[in-house]
């Protein structure tokens, strides 16, 4: 049996190693970008200071080979809307070299997570995984999670519209707000990770995206949100800046975050785009990023259509305890 420890009074150590020796990050396939910079950006997300009850970090022995970090955390607000303790796990990396170990066997350091997790009263865990993190994928087969969505990353450098006649948008206002949920609630896509799950209520889901929308509105979760410049909007496009952390990716780089459009407004997904470019270039942003699934053929084309080229992949598992 694996022998668990807290993570929490050593995150700083762990913090500098991660931040020197993590085999991947986040955003190290955009061209331009500091990897050292994406790497340290990383590594502080992963051990950034948490509640003790939503810390789910540990450090486990790793046969003769080291240690090995777990990095999960109880999510509060998950937790509180669908009524069940959510966790997700972020990363499972080495603390010391070799850095990747791809036939490394993660399964018992994993097990007893699980267990850790289940007697502190989670019962939904998720975890997103690199794809070239092969020891926990195999892991989390064996220990029987499902594959609930493979997400695709696409990036591209923000080109000025062409000289055409413009199109009439705006930013979102807060009376926006119950048309746009409406659109985002009809605007299913059965391959993210909620529309996919069965576990998870369908009602509570469609809720879940139109609070969304309000909370970008009103920018917790988004810096913008271009609409049509019309009484009830149907359509919208949300972008966060991240501009915190331009200086250390040296490369201004904004971040598509969700979309949506109702029947009454198809067609209004390519239109949005010139004009979206338009403003980010008014921020001062380079080049974007956003993600969707493999699966979603409709947005791999828009994306292709608009110039943006294939970045990685990333897995999303779900296990119930």
């Amino acid at each position: 049996m694996a022998r668990l420890r807290s993570l929490r009074d050593n995150l700083s150590p762990a913090r500098e190693v991660l931040a020197a020796h993590a085999p991947w990050s986040p955003l190290d396939y955009v061209p331009g970008i500091s990897r050292r910079g994406d790497r340290a950006l990383y590594a502080e997300q992963l051990t950034a200071e948490l509640p003790a009850d939503d810390d789910l970090r540990f450090v486990a022995p790793l046969d003769d080979l080291g240690s090995l970090a777990v990095c999960a955390e109880r999510l509060p607000w998950d937790s509180e809307f669908f009524g069940l303790g959510v966790a997700r796990l972020n990363a499972v990396l080495p603390l010391e070299a070799p850095w990747h170990r791809p036939l490394a066997d993660y399964r018992p350091v994993l097990e007893q997570f699980l267990a850790e997790v289940a007697a502190r009263g989670i019962r939904y865990v998720f975890a997103t995984v690199e794809p070239r993190d092969l020891a926990t994928i195999r892991a989390l087969g064996e220990l029987g999670f499902a594959l609930i969505e493979t997400r695709y990353y696409h990036h591209g450098q923000i080109q000025p519209p062409p000289l055409v006649e413009r199109l009439p948008v705006r930013k979102a206002v807060e009376n926006d707000i119950p048309h746009l949920a409406r659109a985002a609630a009809q605007t299913v896509n059965i391959y993210d990770r909620f529309h996919a799950d069965p576990a998870l209520d369908a009602a509570k889901v469609a809720q879940l995206m139109a609070i969304w929308v309000e909370k970008s509105v009103r920018g917790e979760m988004a810096d913008v949100v271009i609409v049509p410049d019309v009484p009830e909007p149907g359509a919208l496009v949300t972008y966060r800046y991240h501009r915190e952390k331009w200086g250390r990716w040296g490369l201004n780089l904004v971040q598509g975050v969700l979309s949506a459009v109702s029947p009454e407004f198809a067609g209004w997904m390519g239109k949005l785009g010139p004009e979206v470019n338009l403003h980010l270039l008014g921020v001062g942003a380079q080049h974007s990023y956003g993600s969707t699934q493999v699966t979603n053929r409709a947005i791999l084309w828009f994306a292709e259509e608009s110039g943006a080229k294939f970045g990685r992949c990333e897995y999303i598992f779900r296990r119930l305890l």
